[in-house]
């Protein structure tokens, strides 16, 4: 799951100063899951890719200057101990430009403040500007490699601000070097976000007993940790354990709102063919997080089987002549002994699937390909979507069936 949003309270005043932690964000699973890898003569799936990546030549627009962080009596220069703990008290209070300033002073103060690089990080990532922040929480770690708290805000720029297989891998390695000095201090409080971090990215990169595992070593140092709680359930969603699942998501959507527990409760009631229900929670997840849960296209089974039979028009003669070579098919969901034929299971998010015969078949027994019309539905924002998400699947299963894999896939843009 990639799930980024929302901040929640940060740690005291006393521990920003020393320590400058990063921002916390609240999870809020959102975009897609990456593409799993499959074993060969195994099912393998075409998962869904993000929507609304943000412009790659965006730019913020120029500022004013900043007034001083800190005044000093008679004109004189604030002390490094200052600076930080007045980027600690703006950052506190969500006032990140102000934060960043006296961050930016630090710096300038003392080039070898791992605090100072650290609060600028921080503040950046805030507002923004993640390649920046990347920068600054290099340069911390450049100072100190092992600096646990840079560590862990550098892992959770990579999970929740970035979220490539690249950045994810890399954020597990954050995560490996800052876990082993947070169990010698027995840190509770970062050994949770820690596991926590951990269990996001696994997650994402298609690993959910992984991740089910780092979730629970997280619960163990907070149990009452609602973000840990709703990955576990998330975790048990992608090994297809839905009844647990289910149990875990209620209680977290009973003891408060929360749009991505009542987004995964409507995913559990749809597999279970209960629509109503379904409806139900995936509307009061887009009423509590509009921003996530955007409209989605809505096809018909007539409609979408119009969208396809368009789309397999404008293939290349080569894909046309791959799918020729298969059992072609367009239902609702996956079942769920296609998702378990593999170890991990494939995501039930899944768009598309090919499935080779299996090793008893005759000679001549064909593939099948198979386009699951509600989650790629859901995948895309409006028509225009729909159409290009189903012509990339098709293009991705039938890639499995000339055999390529899955890295091979993502490459090539599939």
């Amino acid at each position: 799951m990639t799930h980024r949003s929302c901040r929640i309270p940060i740690a005291s005043l006393a521990t920003l100063a020393l320590l400058a932690p990063a921002c916390r964000k609240q999870s809020a699973l959102a975009s897609p899951l990456p593409q799993k890898n499959a074993a060969v003569g195994s099912p393998s799936a075409a998962v869904a890719k993000p929507l609304d990546a943000p412009s790659a030549d965006s730019r913020p627009q120029p500022q004013p200057p900043a007034a001083p962080c800190v005044e000093v009596a008679g004109g004189g220069e604030p002390s490094l101990p200052d600076l930080l703990e007045q980027a600690g008290r703006d950052f506190e209070r969500g006032r990140y430009e102000e934060a960043l300033e006296c961050a930016r002073e630090a710096t300038r103060t003392d080039q070898t403040s791992v605090a100072a690089h650290h609060f600028r990080g921080a503040a950046l990532a805030e507002l923004g500007h993640v390649e920046e922040a990347r920068t600054a929480y290099s340069r911390a770690l450049a100072i100190d490699p092992d600096d646990p708290e840079v560590l862990r805000s550098a892992a959770d720029l990579h999970v929740r601000r970035l979220g490539s297989r690249d950045d994810l891998e890399l954020a597990l390695q954050y995560v490996k070097r800052a876990l082993a000095r947070a169990q010698r201090s027995h840190d509770r409080a970062l050994l949770k976000e820690l596991f926590l971090l951990q269990a996001m990215a696994l997650d994402d990169l298609g690993r959910p007993g992984d991740a089910l595992a780092a979730a629970n070593r997280s619960l163990e140092n907070d149990p009452k940790d609602r973000e840990a709680r709703r990955e576990k359930g998330v975790a048990l969603f992608e090994l297809c354990r839905f009844d647990q699942a289910r149990t875990e998501l209620s209680k977290l959507a009973g003891e408060e709102p929360d749009a991505w527990a009542e987004h995964y409760l409507g995913l559990i009631a749809e597999r279970a063919h209960d629509d109503v229900a379904a409806a139900a929670h995936f509307a009061r997840a887009q009423k509590l997080d509009p921003d996530a849960f955007k409209a989605t296209a809505q096809a018909g089974r007539s409609v979408f089987q119009q969208i396809v039979q368009d789309e397999v028009e404008k293939l290349p003669a080569e894909i046309k002549a791959g799918l020729s070579r298969s059992n072609f098919e367009v239902t609702d969901l996956p079942e769920v002994t296609d998702l378990t034929a593999t170890d991990p299971p494939l995501s039930p998010g899944i768009l598309g699937l090919f499935r080779p015969p299996p090793d008893s078949a005759a000679p001549d027994a064909r593939p099948s390909i198979l386009l699951y019309r509600r989650n790629l539905s859901r995948a895309a924002h409006n028509d225009d979507e729909l159409h290009r998400e189903v012509r990339d699947t098709l293009m991705h299963e039938v890639g499995h069936l000339n055999g390529e894999d899955d890295e091979q896939l993502r490459d090539r843009g599939l």
